[in-house]
């Protein structure tokens, strides 16, 4: 009976499925460890050469920021996701150039993040266009394409940026020279992130939101989440993330006019479309009665408790699939299709 590890907030917990009953685990090339240090520190000394600003996205893992702010005390700034931002911001960037250091993943509505989209809330007319399209986007449940946006970007900075990037070998770090150069390695990468080869027949999909940052907060994980739910047709998903920061947000943007409300609102609204008429058991220190609100799902203390529940009343031999890293992971499922064509 094979134990499979999912991350949970900063650690990572458990749990032992029958041969039987184990479709498979996806992803399954991804170099979690810590990256190299010294190769990234040599990698930031060319930069800081250059007299680069250094700036930090918030998709990084709390031991690499720690890490920064240890070695790099000047010339340092940490962005804000840019679907956090419910108004424009008051004051413009001061500098033409920098490096920007990021893990980037998949996005249910932008394709990529960690590309410096979240400068965009710094150029007006960059960011209403983006803000207008991105929630026609997400009404229709298509993907904005973030390319565009970028090319748009490189106009008003030079930006180089250096990937954390787990999916990439035993360094597990990219280099690219501006935006666009960047976007297109990821797209290089897209086969990493697709589960291509799987069936895609199970009864159960238990997906881990990836642990922190990804899951610090309930409004974070259900933007991630939708990257594994768009074409899943299985009745039960289990859903681990923390949670240890509750929504993430102010309750009171819920009540306020959707023209005020922070980007990140559409990412819940698209994850709550995608689990409807779904049973959802959910993993989380977050409280229950926030997760009633927001899914209506039940949570559970330990992952075992969660999936006893997923499969009651689920004949032995019934398919789980395991999604490990929802940040790094696109899954399309459909009912009724096993290997070797539709049933």
């Amino acid at each position: 009976m094979p134990a499979v590890w999912l991350p949970y907030g900063s650690t990572s917990i458990s749990i032992k499925i029958d041969h039987e009953d184990l479709a498979w685990v996806f992803p399954t090339r991804l170099n979690i460890g810590f990256p190299n240090y010294q190769e990234l520190n040599n990698v930031l000394k060319t930069s800081s050469r250059e007299g680069r600003l250094l700036l930090i996205d918030p998709t990084l893992p709390v031991q690499v920021k720690v890490f920064l702010r240890k070695n790099i005390s000047e010339n340092l700034m940490e962005l804000v996701c840019f679907d956090m931002f419910n108004k424009d911001p008051n004051e413009n960037l001061s500098f033409k150039s920098a490096c920007l250091l990021s893990r980037p993943h998949l996005d249910p509505l932008i394709e990529f993040r960690g590309l410096g989209e979240n400068l965009l809330p710094f150029y007006p007319t960059l960011w209403r266009d983006f803000k207008a399209n991105l929630l026609d986007t997400s009404k229709s449940e298509g993907v904005l394409s973030l390319k565009n946006y970028l090319n748009d970007l490189e106009k008003q900075v030079d930006l180089k940026l250096i990937m954390l990037a787990p999916w990439a070998g035993d360094s597990g770090i990219l280099s690219a020279n501006n935006l666009v150069e960047a976007y297109e390695i990821l797209n290089n990468f897209k086969r990493e992130f697709s589960t291509a080869g799987l069936n895609p027949f199970v009864e159960l999909l238990l997906i881990s939101a990836g642990g922190g940052p990804f899951d610090e907060s309930l409004s974070r994980a259900l933007s991630i989440f939708p990257n594994c739910l768009r074409d899943c047709e299985c009745d039960r998903i289990l859903l681990i993330a923390e949670g240890t920061k509750g929504l993430g947000l102010d309750p009171e943007l819920f009540l306020k006019n959707i023209s005020e409300m922070p980007l990140i609102l559409q990412y819940i609204a698209l994850c709550k479309s995608l689990l409807k008429d779904k049973a959802v058991h959910f993993v989380s220190a977050t409280p229950e009665p926030l997760l009633k609100m927001m899914i209506d799902c039940k949570a559970y203390e330990t992952l075992l408790d969660a999936y006893k529940a997923s499969r009651l009343f689920l004949p032995k031999g019934s398919k789980t699939g395991i999604v490990t890293h929802a940040p790094f992971a696109s899954i399309r499922l459909k009912k009724g299709f096993k290997m070797g064509g539709e049933t």
